[in-house]
């Protein structure tokens, strides 16, 4: 009868445990404390955490040879995620380059008056949200790699990230 209870309480607990968490290490200088979701999902090269229909964040660390299909951009990477934010950066590229970073400036949703960056540490934050789509994105750039952050939702529900971004 004993093993027939210890089996059961397994099972239960298996189908019944969950376990959240509100803080995403990114690295050993950084973190992102963030509220607790109702679903955290992990891809093969990204982290879903999920709050309800409208609002979500996804993680990934920038893969230069995946920003673009057949285009590696390694040891690019970081001065062309830095153009689509900034015009004289992106003069500063190939002409191809330069146009692919316009157009991903545009679906971003990039204007002059909401890019936002700032420093965490030896980090550089550089972000934008779009009011039009209720979508964010954040790029975090460390010493041996850039964050790219996909937020979804209000300004308000973009900016907790923002906040949260910190050294540990």
């Amino acid at each position: 009868m004993g093993n027939i209870l210890k089996a059961a309480i397994i099972f239960v607990s298996i189908f019944i445990s969950t376990c959240f968490a509100d803080t995403l290490i990114l690295s050993t200088k950084l973190k992102i404390d963030y509220p607790t979701p109702t679903v955290i999902s992990h891809g093969i090269t990204d982290l879903i955490v999920k709050y309800n229909k409208d609002r979500s964040f996804m993680h990934v660390v920038v893969d230069p040879k995946n920003i673009y299909q057949q285009i590696d951009l390694t040891g690019k990477e970081r001065d062309y995620i830095r153009s689509i934010f900034d015009k004289n950066e992106r003069a500063k590229l190939s002409k191809d380059l330069a146009a692919m970073a316009k157009e991903q400036s545009d679906q971003f949703g990039v204007t002059p008056d909401n890019v936002e960056r700032f420093k965490v540490g030896d980090a550089e934050v550089i972000a934008v949200y779009n009011n039009e789509d209720n979508n964010g994105q954040v790029f975090i750039f460390e010493e041996l790699s850039v964050h790219q952050i996909y937020t979804y939702g209000t300004k308000a529900e973009h900016d907790l990230i923002l906040k949260g971004i910190k050294e540990r």
